[in-house]
């Protein structure tokens, strides 16, 4: 088996991050780091680069991972491909459309394999919903609302992450993130895009929300804040399908409900979501429509022969359950497995050049695209 050689970019938190997680693998092996700001005890066991142009110069390295500020990434990606080296980028692949362009025009050139650190696409609940929504368990998605307040406090003012010409704001340096994650879930394509944006004052925007149309009729909000203690952070999304209401909480997705209207076909294919558990069932025949008041006139659901109507949509369903989902381990060990599985889909991609990766390039920058609108 073949052991790749890594070297990362940035050394910071999430840096040290994938280095911990990634020298798991056992076909992996770290061995340059490139940071002018660590220092970095004499016995380490991988050669330290001040400078990162010395890094991709290394010939004894296969994929170079860069964690660095987003301003940097389309210069690092398309210097690192010429020089020879897979890429695994930060996200977002850039902070503009011309530096996204940039990259894949490189890539186009050079044949190197490149992804971008959109790893949530790697998470167990995000992965079946994928799956269950292209099979349509839960009918048509109409509806996303993503609600993210995030803490502050490990942001000081004179932060990258506040300077716009570094990180390209919450929406492109964070959002791109759920832009990502709803497009991969609805598989549908933004049409129009509105945005607005409060700032504490001249050097921080804290707080920003979008509407989006996608193509297909998916209307989605999106509202992201740095502006609170980390006793409070807390991110949600619900979906709205015809058939089905899903909450998933965490910015990396630990757990979520379901309620669902389903026959026997969607109610087995639930059983894919992680640490699923039914908390109540009852035939259709048992219910009725409280969409309207007592005396209203309306027809129960036991008159429709087990059809229900949605958006112009006929679905044959029997059952409405409700219903839990939960990754039993911690954050860390999801996250952790999330980067060993981007890093290994982009070995993969190497040795099979027919494999297709779970995150493409056109899949970052369509994200970019979006946040970009938003951020206007």
């Amino acid at each position: 088996m073949k052991k790749y050689k890594i070297g990362i970019i940035g050394y910071g938190g999430f840096g040290k991050f994938l280095h911990y997680w990634w020298e798991k693998l056992p076909n992996v092996e770290i061995v340059a780091i490139a940071d002018p700001h660590k220092n970095f005890q004499s016995q380490e066991n991988f050669v330290v680069y001040r400078d990162w142009k010395e890094l991709i110069q290394d010939k004894n390295i296969d994929i170079v991972s860069i964690v660095t500020p987003p301003s940097l990434h389309a210069e690092m990606a398309c210097a690192a491909m010429k020089a020879g080296k897979h890429v695994l980028l930060e996200k977002p692949v850039a902070i503009s459309e011309e530096g996204a362009r940039e990259i894949i025009e490189t890539q186009k050139q050079t044949r190197k394999v490149i992804t971008v650190d959109h790893m949530i696409r790697y998470n167990p609940i995000i992965q079946n919903l994928i799956k269950l929504g292209q099979a349509g368990t839960f009918g048509k998605l109409r509806h996303v609302v993503v609600n993210n307040y995030a803490q502050d406090e490990a942001l000081p003012p004179d932060h990258w992450f506040w300077k716009t010409e570094m990180s390209g704001g919450i929406f492109i340096e964070h959002g791109v993130h759920f832009f990502d994650i709803v497009n991969a879930i609805g598989n549908q394509e933004y049409v129009e895009v509105y945005g607005c944006t409060d700032s504490r004052n001249e050097n921080q925007r804290d707080r920003m929300a979008a509407m989006v149309l996608y193509n297909e009729g998916l209307i989605a909000s999106y509202y992201h804040a740095f502006s609170g203690p980390g006793l409070f952070e807390q991110t949600t999304i619900h979906l709205a399908y015809d058939l089905a209401r899903i909450e998933i909480e965490g910015w990396m997705p630990m757990k979520g409900t379901v309620k669902a209207l389903v026959n026997s076909r969607g109610k087995a294919q639930l059983e894919s979501l992680p640490g699923w558990t039914i908390i109540e069932l009852g035939g259709l025949n048992t219910l009725r429509d409280v969409s309207r008041p007592e005396g209203w006139g309306s027809e129960d659901l036991s008159a429709q022969n087990q059809a229900v109507n949605a958006g112009g949509i006929t679905y044959l369903v029997d059952e409405m359950l409700s219903g839990n989902f939960e990754i039993h381990q911690t954050k860390g060990e999801v996250y952790g497995k999330c980067v060993q599985s981007i890093l290994s889909d982009i070995i993969q991609k190497i040795e099979n050049k027919d494999h297709k990766l779970t995150i493409t390039i056109e899949d970052a920058f369509e994200s970019l695209k979006t946040a970009i609108l938003a951020s206007q």
